[in-house]
């Protein structure tokens, strides 16, 4: 899960209407959903981090708004968030939190304390980013409208066939930029930040790449060869 930064509210004031803050939250955070990653191929949706209905008073409020596709948005639906017990893409060193794999799976990683493996378990739990086809449960796996993990799956594979390309030809001298350019337009165009961290993990330079292409991404989240370490002000 990516960590995002929005930066100050472009506004001194409350926004007259919560979507009228969309444009500005695209410019700030690119047109990604803020919890699955997926680039949204339509127009996204405003995100309440805590629900309207239940606190109508951040309904237009800057620092409770980020952007979401539309099965993270209706999974989440209008469910509380408590913010001292969930960890949150724009709180929080996320992309720490999880660990990516080639067939569409994600789990809580291994490298956080219990505390701060809980906080990531409510998060993937308030958007069920867990659902995967070959869950035992009937309930754990997707519904048919739901193509995340399908997705991540098919992302992981386009990203891999990169990794190649630029492990075969994209290391010389000659080809170096150009290269990774085109690599970085493909992630852009695709998203899934953290499944193009994850297969680049070995190449500093095109991790460092990536961070500074995705719009939005806290580059303080990251050190200068690109891993991720915990983020000033937050829990991890």
């Amino acid at each position: 899960m990516r960590p995002v930064t929005k930066g100050p509210s472009p506004r001194k004031d409350a926004y007259p209407h919560y979507r009228d803050a969309l444009d500005d939250l695209t410019d700030r955070l690119g047109s990604f959903c803020s919890y699955c990653e997926q680039q949204i191929q339509h127009r996204p949706e405003i995100e309440h981090v805590q629900p309207k209905s239940l606190e109508p008073g951040l309904e237009r409020c800057w620092e409770n708004l980020l952007l979401g596709c539309a099965t993270c948005n209706q999974v989440k639906s209008n469910k509380s968030v408590n913010l001292d017990q969930v960890a949150l893409p724009d709180r929080d060193n996320t992309f720490r939190g999880l660990s990516f794999h080639k067939d569409g799976r994600l789990e809580v990683s291994d490298d956080l304390t219990d505390p701060q493996a809980k906080l990531m378990k409510r998060v993937v739990r308030l958007v069920r980013l867990d659902r995967h086809p070959d869950c035992k449960n009937k309930d754990d796996r997707p519904t048919p409208r739901d193509k995340r993990a399908e997705l991540r799956r098919d992302v992981w594979d386009i990203a891999t066939e990169a990794l190649n390309t630029f492990e075969k030809i994209g290391l010389q001298p000659t080809n170096s930029g150009r290269i990774a350019c085109l690599i970085v337009n493909l992630a852009v165009a695709k998203g899934f930040f953290s499944v193009w961290m994850t297969v680049f993990r070995d190449h500093p330079d095109m991790l460092n790449r990536f961070i500074q292409a995705f719009p939005g991404t806290d580059a303080g989240s990251f050190n200068n060869v690109g891993q991720p370490v915990s983020r000033a002000g937050g829990r991890f």
